[in-house]
Formats: structure tokens, sequence, C-alpha cells
């Protein structure tokens, strides 16, 4: 496993350590968890799943005496691989696997906490390609078959009326791969955040098909969660209690302060602009999981959109019910208070 230590961000700015002053548990009163993630999660990804480096970086864990190892790996297949195994305590994997170890493999796992809502996902191609129909029988990037850009880049070619059956998939791994493998022509599409697509630059030979806002309306708001086997829930309940508050905490920090979340990510990824990060924290402003992002409603709605795919048809219906534990957020909504303002993940 690799130690958060291994994971340590570039050394944020004076300014911005002295802004925090946040007090730590004595290291006695400190637990232990392990989480997988994907690696461009694991390192500092310009989305509002950059909570999961800002937690550790920020000492947010350590305020809520939480020791976190993250393991790093590369996309959905292999996190939820490392869960069925045991050989972490949480992964962070999409809700159609969740649904898969449940249905498939009586696997009893369940979501805890989300990163994000409503997705910051957009498919680019090169400019000779203007519109989704366009896609039909050329090469599209993806981490992985499984992985949770092919689900949803699926997902919204469907919606377009494109069928999966007619793009060429090519699995090549993590989001800046992809997105470099496209500005060089090697690929014709894929499908990654607005930060890694803004992390090119101006490269004339490629262009957004579907933005953000386009790509969300036709997907699930809800793609992911962190989640653990029932037993581990209950094995390490305390631990994944401090871990959800800390996520959250700064969820709501980052919301709140988006000039200082725009400082934090220019400092950790100098491949990006700043212009191209004000235009992230604009697009994250109301994505930011500010209570954790586990809404019945919002559950249910994406394991509907889920069974209702081509690919679903068959497999045994699970009610959302059945693979989340709602007692971690709505604990941490008590501990913190439950977050006013605005965004997609308001509850009363």
């Amino acid at each position: 496993m690799t130690r958060i230590a291994d994971l340590r961000l570039p050394a944020l700015s004076l300014a911005a350590l002295a802004a925090l002053s946040i007090p730590a548990l004595a290291q006695d009163d400190m637990l232990e968890l392990s989480v997988a993630l994907g690696v461009v999660d694991a390192n500092f990804n310009p989305t509002t799943a950059s909570i999961f480096s800002l937690a550790d970086d920020l000492g947010y864990f350590e305020r809520h005496g939480v020791d976190v190892t993250y393991v790093k790996l590369d996309g959905t297949p292999q996190a939820a691989a490392a869960l069925y195994s045991g050989s972490v305590d949480l992964a962070d994997i999409s809700l159609e696997t969740a649904l898969r170890l449940r249905a498939d493999n009586d696997v009893k796992v369940r979501g805890v906490v989300a990163s994000s809502i409503g997705t910051s996902f957009l498919i680019a191609g090169l400019t000779e390609l203007e519109t989704v129909e366009d896609l039909e029988g050329r090469s599209f990037a993806i981490a992985d078959f499984g992985s949770l850009d092919h689900a949803l880049g699926q997902a919204v070619l469907t919606e377009y009326g494109v069928s999966p059956d007619n793009i060429e998939y090519v699995a090549i791994g993590a989001p800046d791969v992809r997105i470099q493998a496209l500005a060089a022509g090697k690929v014709d599409a894929t499908t990654v955040s607005f930060g890694t697509y803004s992390s090119v630059g101006e490269v004339d030979s490629i262009h957004i098909i579907v933005p953000p806002d386009e790509f969300s309306r036709r997907s699930p708001a809800l793609t992911k969660f962190v989640a653990g086997l029932e037993s581990t829930l209950e094995e390490k309940r305390d631990a994944i209690q401090r871990f959800t508050d800390a996520l959250i905490e700064v969820s709501r920090d980052m919301q709140a302060d988006p000039e200082r979340w725009i400082d934090i990510a220019a400092e950790a990824r100098p491949d990006l602009t700043r212009e191209s990060l004000e235009q992230t924290a604009e697009l994250n402003a109301s994505r930011w999981c500010i209570n954790g992002c586990m809404a019945p409603a919002e559950l249910e709605k994406t394991l509907n959109f889920i069974y209702a795919k081509p690919d679903f048809e068959g497999v045994a219906v699970i009610d959302f019910a059945d693979v989340s534990d709602l007692s971690f957020t709505q604990q941490s909504m008590e501990n913190l208070g439950a977050a006013e303002g605005f965004g997609l993940d308001l509850r009363n």
C-alpha cells in the first residue's frame, strides 16, 4: 500500500497553511483507514474530487482523527477488485459497479459518501468531428472497459441516439493519457473532466463536442461513491465516520471560498493556467458534496437510469437502500450541521 506521505502534493504556500490553524487530535486517538482511489483522484484532480487530496494535505483527516492510506489504482474496475478482495477498507467506485457486485456476486457492498454530484465530464474530439453522430465508426479512448468514463460516455451517446456498438473503444488508461492521445491525433475522441481537458491548453486540432452541462443533463447526477463491505462498515464505523466528516467539511470550505481552492489548485497543478482553474471553480461551485451527496432521491434516480440501460436487462434489481448506508452522512449533518447556501447537495 502507498502511505499518504508518498502522495503529498507540492508544498503549500505559507499563507495557505497559516490560514488553516486546524487543531489535530492526539496521535493516540487516530484511527486507521485504507481507501482505493483512481490515480487521478489520489493525486490532485481539478474537480470536486480534489477533496481527497485536500482533506489529507490541509490536515482535515488529522483534525478528525483518522489516518488515511490511499491506494492508487488505474480506474474503477481495479478499485472494485481491491474492495472485493479485502485489500482495502473503502473504494471510490461507480454505482453501476456496486450494483454489479451486489446483483451478480452477492457482495454486500454499500456506499457511504460521495465526492461530486453532477458530472464535470465532457466529450472532446478532433475538430473535424462536429456532432455526436460524427463519432460513429471512430476511435474513442477510455480508461478501461467498465470504467466510469466508459459507462457515462456510453450513456450520453445512447441519449443522443448513437449506439455504443458503433464506436471503436480503445482502453488506454488515465484521463491525462487519454487527452494527450487525443491532442496527438492518436484517437478521435474521449471522455474526460473539464479540468483534464483544460490541461492541454489551446490545441487547434481538438474541441469540445459535448460540454459539461449538456453531459450532466444526459447522465445521472450521482455517478460514484466511496463504498465498503457491510462487515467493514460495522468494524470500522468510527474511522469511516471521521473520514466522512472530514470530506464534507473540506467540501463546504472549498465551496465557501473558491479563491482559496484556485490558489491551492494553481500550486498543486502548475500545468494548468489560472484562467482555466477559475473556469473550473465556476463549474465546481454547485457540485461540492456539502452534505455528502447521498440524498435518497438522487440515488434512486441514478439506479433507475442504470437499470434502463440495455446492458442491465436481466440484472437483478437492487434497491438503493440495499446498496447504500445513509447513516454516515446523516451523522455528519448532525456533527457539522446541515449545510446552507446553494448547490445540488442541499438538504433539509
